[in-house]
This record gives C-alpha cells, structure tokens and sequence, in this order.
C-alpha cells in the first residue's frame, strides 16, 4: 500500500488545480472579448466556457470574472433553450451580487431570471424579478435599461390578456429610451409593441413598429435581434400576402439558424412558416412546418408558444378531418392558455374547437363550446380584437338558431 501525501501536500494541490482553473477561465474570457466572431466561438466551444463559468461561480473573489463571462455568453446562447442550466447559474450570480451590493450588476441579473422565468411559463415569478430590477434601474436613473425592463413587462401583461396595458407601458418603455437618447432601446421597445400589435390583429401598426425596430438593428449590427424581428416580420406579412419577401428572406434566416443551433428562433420561424401555409391553404405543408416547431419545442419547453403552436396544429388536423388528434391538441392549447390568464386566445381556441364540433355535426358541443368562450370573453375590456371574435361567435350561435340567455 502506498503512501498518501501529507495533509499540507493536499492542501497545496488542491491550490494548485484551483488556480489552473481559474487561470484558465480567464483565458476562454480573454478569447471570447477578443474573438471576432463571438458566436461561432461559443457555438464550437460551448462546454468549455461553461466549465469557465462554472470554475467562477464559487467564490465573491471570481465574481467580476464570473460576471462578465455570464454577460457576454448569456445572450448568444438563449436561443439554445438551456434554461434551467442557466436559471442556476444566473441566480448563483445574482446571489454573490447581493453579497458585495453590486447594485448595477444585481439588477441586470434579476432581469435576465425574470427573462428565462418568462420564457419557462413561470409568469409571476418573472414578472416579480423583472419590477424588482425595474425599481433599481430606476433608482439609480439607469433610463436605458428601466426602458427594456418596462418592454418586457408589457409583452408580460399582453401574454396574461392584458393588451391595453401591454400597449401603455411599450409606449412609455419608448418615450424612456427616446429620453435617454438610446436607439437600442428604442428597437426593443418598438419590437415588443410590435409583437404585441400582431397578436391582437393590428396589423398595420405592427407592421410599423417592426420595420423601425429592423432598420435600428440593422443601423447597430445587432444580428441576433435582426433576427428576432425578421421572424416577427414575417408573421406580419404572412396576414398581407407577402409571399416573395417571406420566401426570400425565409431560406436566408433557415441557414443562419442552422448553422448558429438557435432552436428558439428556428422554431418560430418554422411556427411562422405554417401560419403562411395554412393561409394559403397548404395544409399538409403546414402540418409538416407545426410538426417541426413542436419537436424543436420538445427541447425548449416554452409553455406560451407551444400553446400556439398546438392551436395551430389542432385548426390543421380540423382540416384534414382527422378529428381526434385535432380535439387533443386543441384542447392542451386551451389548457395552457386559461393557466396563463391570456382569455382571448383562450376564446379563440374554443372557437377553433368549436369548428371541429360543427364539422363532425356534434351540435351539444358545438353549442355548448362557444357559449363558454363567450362568457369567459365578456370579461375583457372592449378590445377591437375581442370585439370582433365575440361578434363572430354570437353570430354562429344566432345562425345555428341558438340565443344566448339574457
């Protein structure tokens, strides 16, 4: 049997490794600040600068190093979907921030939590991260950041069927970043009104607020937030008819996306790309598109757009008479939309449930489908969007001879 080393001699290693590792950190963040092409970087050595991260994470005298790893990383892997990895390690962070009053730092991380929390279905626990780090942004008059922070909240309250509030606070989060004078800012904002136009059908304005969005991108060179607002572009003019410009600058976001492993991205344009289909009346093309966004989705878990992404499924399969599955999907979409608060596309989703009803002659449940979306509906401000779907819906009743108890 061997000699085992003294205690000191083990003490002495374990310093050694430490300070390899360490070491070693710094470099893979010494790489990434210098590297002119960051995301291929990460993209090729994504372990190794977790092993970096993670070596950071134990102690306050690595924060600084931690910080800045954690920063430039956190943005060009979110597409990845590694959430719940990177929930732990943010919160690591953000825990050592407290400890050493980093303020400037803390609120940046309470509002990358609250976009992952956001992202992961956990809504209130978002939207508690995303009004603490709202309330230290502004305390130290940091207008630009209080600005994306009050971007987020307003897609948050749309998502929970909050859509004139959702408005209000974009156009404040826009009136903040023109007052400071940020034209980043003021792309994130215009991106999420525009988001939040598209999803209550005013297209007009959605389409405006995407293109200023776009051109501010472009202006910066921000590529990954082009991006995003080409996928939300593309939505828009899916509803206008658009097909050459979605056809072009489709094939060019698919390779991008391929070749970057940007799952999120991918599977909204892959959902974005059904949308285009099925209103062309592509339904096989577009059961193929929804098929491949719920599988990518399989590795995201984002509970609001996989709802999406089931209505849509469900409204496909109604066509293709294949009833069952089309029941099954529309009804986890209806699920997930009354857990998240979003009642109109709550409704929506009974009314789509509503048409296989029809379709199949099951008039009890037809009937009874839509009397339930139109008193849940009731309850919404008077919306355009709520407005028109609750006319709609009245009208089928009445044509079905049905009326409504007074």
């Amino acid at each position: 049997m061997g000699l085992r080393p003294a205690i000191s001699e083990q003490t002495r290693w374990r310093t050694v490794l430490k300070q390899q590792k360490l070491a070693n950190a710094r470099r893979w963040l010494e790489i990434l600040e210098t590297s002119a092409d960051p995301v291929s970087l990460v993209h090729e050595d994504y372990d190794n600068f977790l092993r970096a991260l993670e070596t950071t994470l134990q102690s306050k005298e690595t924060f600084d190093i931690s910080y800045k790893l954690s920063q430039i990383l956190y943005p060009i892997i979110f597409g990845y979907a590694d959430w719940d990895r990177w929930l732990i390690y943010l919160q690591q962070v953000h825990f050592t921030s407290r400890q050493l009053s980093r303020i400037r730092e803390e609120a940046r991380l309470l509002e990358q939590i609250g976009d992952l929390l956001y992202h992961k279905g956990d809504l209130r626990d978002a939207e508690e991260n995303y009004h603490t780090a709202s309330l230290l942004y502004k305390s130290r008059g940091n207008l630009s950041s209080y600005s994306r922070i009050l971007a987020m909240l307003a897609s948050l309250k749309d998502i929970q069927g909050e859509s004139e509030e959702g408005i209000l606070l974009c156009q404040t989060a826009l009136e903040t970043a023109v007052q400071a004078q940020d034209e980043l800012a003021q792309a994130n904002a215009n991106l999420n009104l525009a988001n939040i136009y598209r999803r209550i059908r005013s297209w007009e304005r959605a389409l405006q607020t995407a293109q200023t969005a776009y051109a501010i991108y472009h202006k910066l060179g921000h590529s990954t937030l082009l991006t995003k607002t080409s996928i939300t572009l593309i939505a828009i003019w899916a509803e206008s008819g658009e097909w050459e410009k979605i056809d072009n600058l489709s094939k060019e976001l698919m390779t991008v996306l391929n070749s970057s492993g940007d799952v999120h991205n991918l599977s909204q344009l892959k959902n974005n790309l059904g949308i285009l289909a099925f209103s062309q009346g592509n339904y096989n093309v577009a059961e193929a598109a929804w098929q491949e966004a719920l599988q990518l989705h399989s590795q995201i878990q984002e509970p609001t757009e996989l709802a999406g992404i089931y209505n849509n499924l469900g409204m496909v399969y109604t066509q293709l008479e294949e009833w069952e599955t089309a029941e099954d999907m529309l009804l986890k979409a209806i699920t997930a939309y009354r857990r998240f608060g979003d009642i109109f596309n709550w409704a929506n989703s009974l009314d789509n449930l509503a048409d296989l009803y029809e379709a199949r002659g099951q008039t009890a449940e037809f009937q009874h489908t839509l009397q339930e979306a139109i008193a849940g509906l009731q309850v919404l401000k008077e919306t355009p969007h709520a407005v028109e779907l609750l006319n709609y819906m009245n009208q089928r009743l009445a044509a079905a001879g049905i009326c409504l108890p007074k």
